[in-house]
């Protein structure tokens, strides 16, 4: 054993990762360690060749005999053509497969590792701190993998990833690297339906920031409803199959709670006399607005700025409400017209997970989810009485039934199983999964109870019952009536705020500014966009002049450099065209053709011609929308 490479690997690696591995105390060969977390004790012993191995509940973590040949044959079994790939390993032992992949070229080796003894123990066989300082082994232990593995593959999307598991740590817990496994693809898929989802509404989300300007300029920040609900329960609804079967409570125990509802539960609500308090729109389709058509309650709009802008141009519908901030730039227009920040509200891919993160932030004692079924409870996509389906009404015939479009919902991605409070199995979908995922990993630090009376079970949250949850005594009824009522009073107070949190002239001033710089931002871009079909064009007829050539790739980085001077009008045009960005940074789609990626320059030529392609396009399109935009505010 070799303590200086100890010392080497932990200096590698960031500080709170060494700590993690420091924390199992000083194991060595010759005396026994204990992990604090499995409570079992590990010793290790020579093999044949003297190298060290480890024998683990009656399993050889590696051979008794050979434990670097067993290593280097399986090490050759991998896929390798030189070209870049990830090796993703659940679980490696010691570590003896990874001097041998570490010898290849343009590789990048993953090691996913539940039981972090093993990383400290390989730690002190061999000295890895090269690869590691140099992010060609990566290391992935501790609380949150999901998120360290996201994190170590950002920029690697073109990459091949092998799935490595190790197979001594597998037969000694199989459970344990099953999950590793689950978590990887779970990770994977998540990132692939977010990139998916960035692509299809890029144009829409920027679309929809700019038309919101007028509007929002009126709202009040989601800030002002922080800690606002301090004493008092939420009930957040959503839009669950389930939710028509919870309307008797709703309405029995309306009194003794805020009620949180998503847009897309809004119709059912108020088809059986159930009117929330608050109401989450985020969903940019324009379908989304018929959700709150012709509503007349009192229920007030707390409304993402992507969400769509037809919502807040209805002639009847909730027009005054509360403004979340955005990840996106546009929103800075907005933003900086006001005396603070607008507030955020933690993002989980869906208005259910945002309605959740709200009432949290508003300091509720309790929150309670309820139509949060994430399955197909009882065979329904969708509660009944949602907007989608009473649509269908003018739609029906005899070739096109509602139980047609039902199916074809079911159907729309491939079906998995998920497991009921009562034990009981469900159909869902893997984009449900990922939120199901989402309140699972977030259910420590909120106060959540499930409420739902089927669908799947949210491992980490409690499941209970109206019943069990609110009284039936009237003092206390008329105690926690009072304590709402006060919260209802505070909030509509906040409306009600005579001097406006948005300045609309300096919304004005800032919409002004921001084109005459894209009106001048442009012609740069436009000089940039025909230099790069210059450039590409003699690359791809092998027409290269070498001294218009040399001059062209002058004048391009001149450009280049301008441009990227441009900061803060790359953020906000950046919105607009990640299709472009993920191609470039991603491979996330297929605009290279076989020519083009045999040929790394003009694949290089390729991608530069694309990024200011999309700029130009983005440009013309932000200037045009925020100009029309400026003509209503000035009305």
């Amino acid at each position: 054993m070799n303590h200086s490479y100890l010392e080497k690997n932990l200096a590698a690696i960031p500080s709170p990762l060494a700590e993690v591995i420091l924390n199992l105390g000083n194991p060595s060969e010759t005396t026994n360690s204990l992990d604090s977390e499995s409570n079992y004790t590990y010793q290790l012993t020579k093999s044949k060749t003297g190298d060290p191995t480890l024998e683990l509940d009656g399993v050889w973590i590696h051979s008794r005999f050979d434990p670097k040949k067993e290593a280097e044959r399986f090490a050759t079994e991998l896929p390798h053509d030189g070209s870049e790939r990830i090796y993703l390993l659940f679980g490696a032992g010691l570590g003896y497969i990874i001097p041998y992949l570490i010898e290849r070229q343009k590789v990048t080796i993953i090691w996913m590792e539940p039981h972090t003894f093993f990383i400290k123990e390989s730690f002190q066989i061999f000295d890895f701190s090269k690869p590691l300082l140099e992010g060609k082994l990566i290391l992935i232990t501790g609380e949150g993998m999901e998120d360290q593995l996201s994190e170590s593959v950002k920029g690697k999307g073109t990459h091949p990833i092998s799935f490595v598991p190790h197979r001594g740590s597998w037969q000694w817990r199989e459970t344990d690297y099953l999950k590793l496994r689950h978590t990887a693809e779970q990770m994977f898929h998540k990132k692939d339906v977010n990139l998916a989802t960035l692509t299809r509404f890029e144009k829409i989300w920027a679309k929809n920031i700019c038309y919101n300007l007028p509007e929002l300029s009126k709202f009040r920040p989601i800030s002002d409803l922080f800690g606002i609900a301090e004493g008092i329960s939420i009930v957040v609804c959503g839009a669950g199959p389930s939710l028509s079967e919870s309307i008797p409570e709703l309405t029995k125990y309306r009194n003794q709670f805020l009620l949180l509802a998503v847009d897309t539960a809004l119709p059912i609500l108020t088809s059986f006399g159930v009117d929330p308090d608050l109401i989450f729109s985020v969903d940019p389709q324009a379908l989304n607005s018929q959700y709150l058509e012709d509503y007349s309650g009192d229920g007030i709009l707390i409304f993402d700025p992507t969400s769509t802008y037809l919502s807040l141009r209805l002639d009847k519908g909730p027009n005054k409400g509360f403004v979340t901030s955005s990840p996106f730039p546009l929103i800075g227009l907005l933003e900086r017209t006001g005396p603070s920040e607008i507030g955020s509200v933690p993002f989980g891919g869906s208005v259910s997970t945002n309605a959740a993160s709200l009432a949290t932030l508003m300091g509720a004692n309790s929150i309670f989810l309820v139509g949060q079924d994430l399955s197909f409870t009882k065979g329904l996509a969708h509660s009944k009485g949602a907007v989608l389906e009473e649509r269908l009404n003018y739609l029906e015939s005899r070739k096109f039934r509602r139980e047609k479009h039902n199916y074809k919902q079911l159907f729309a991605l491939p079906q998995k199983k998920v497991t009921g409070n009562l034990g009981e199995t469900y159909i869902t979908n893997e984009k449900m999964l990922i939120f199901k995922k989402w309140f699972e990993d977030h259910a420590k630090e909120n106060p959540w109870t499930n409420l739902t009376k089927f669908g799947a079970k949210l491992e980490g949250i409690p499941h209970s019952h109206f019943e069990k949850e609110f009284s039936s005594d009237e003092n206390e009824i008329k105690i926690q009536t009072k304590l709402v009522q006060s919260v209802r009073n505070q909030i509509q107070s906040q409306l009600k705020t005579e001097n406006p949190f948005f300045d609309q002239k300096l919304l004005v001033s800032e919409i002004k500014s921001t084109t005459e710089s894209l009106l001048d931002f442009a012609s740069t871009v436009k000089r940039g966009l025909t230099v790069s079909e210059r450039i590409y064009n003699q690359i791809k007829r092998n027409q290269i002049n070498p001294k218009t050539f040399s001059e062209d790739i002058k004048q391009m980085d001149a450009i280049d450099e301008q441009v990227s001077g441009k900061k803060g009008l790359n953020e906000i045009l950046s919105l607009g065209i990640q299709r472009v960005i993920l191609t470039i940074t991603e491979g996330y789609d297929d605009n290279l053709t076989l020519e083009e990626k045999e040929n790394p320059r003009l694949a290089v030529a390729k991608k530069s011609l694309l990024l200011y392609e999309g700029l130009y396009a983005s440009v013309q399109s932000t200037k045009r929308m925020l100009t029309k935009s400026l003509y209503r505010l000035l009305k």
